[in-house]
């Protein structure tokens, strides 16, 4: 919705691995036996990853990054691969949502096999499918979107990515959004810290 308002270019760091996970190479192989044991890709790959992404852009094309920094490493070098590519980094929004909120969702969250394409039960998709009704690939759960995988994520999340939240709000960057408000509020409370 960002990226439509404002024209930017919708880097997201999710769809891009699920991207190099789709091409079947050894990288890819990787990527995806990390997320499906529901552990988090490594920051350094993250970041050649966002590095390749940002510098494929146009200089004058804005960008919105979604998922990306997660770890403290990451939000130290966002500054310096911005600053190589004479971008500056406007906006750090954190949509905090609670951890029973996050379980809730992520319990329904389904993926295609064979495109990647990800599903929400009862939102995109019914319960009981378990076709992709794209390309006819299988749709299954990770094994990390379970409420006991579920919970093991946010526990990596405490311990990696708080430290990401307090170095932004020192610097004075962060902004924090209420996330478990509907959609369309969520984005007219972004649009509002926007200049």
């Amino acid at each position: 919705m960002l990226a439509e308002k404002f024209g930017l270019k919708h880097l997201q760091t999710g769809e891009t691995l699920r991207g190099i996970i789709k091409s079947g190479s050894e990288f890819g192989k990787q990527i995806a036996e990390i997320i499906n044991q529901g552990g988090f890709v490594p920051y350094q790959w993250v970041i050649k990853i966002s590095k390749e992404e940002i510098a494929k852009l146009d200089q004058d094309q804005g960008i919105v990054m979604d998922g990306f920094v997660r770890k403290l490493p990451e939000a130290k070098e966002i500054h310096k691969t911005l600053a190589e590519h004479n971008r500056a980094l406007d906006y750090v929004f954190l949509i905090d949502i609670s951890d029973e909120e996050a379980i809730k969702r992520l319990s329904k969250r389904r993926i295609c096999k064979k495109c990647c394409r990800l599903f929400i039960v009862g939102t995109t998709i019914d319960k009981n499918e378990t076709k992709c009704p794209d390309c006819g690939g299988e749709i299954y759960q990770r094994r990390d979107d379970t409420p006991k995988g579920i919970k093991k994520r946010i526990a990596e999340y405490k311990k990696e990515t708080l430290p990401v939240i307090e170095f932004f709000k020192e610097r004075g960057d962060l902004i924090v959004v209420n996330g478990e408000q509907s959609v369309g509020e969520v984005f007219e409370e972004i649009v509002s810290h926007m200049k």
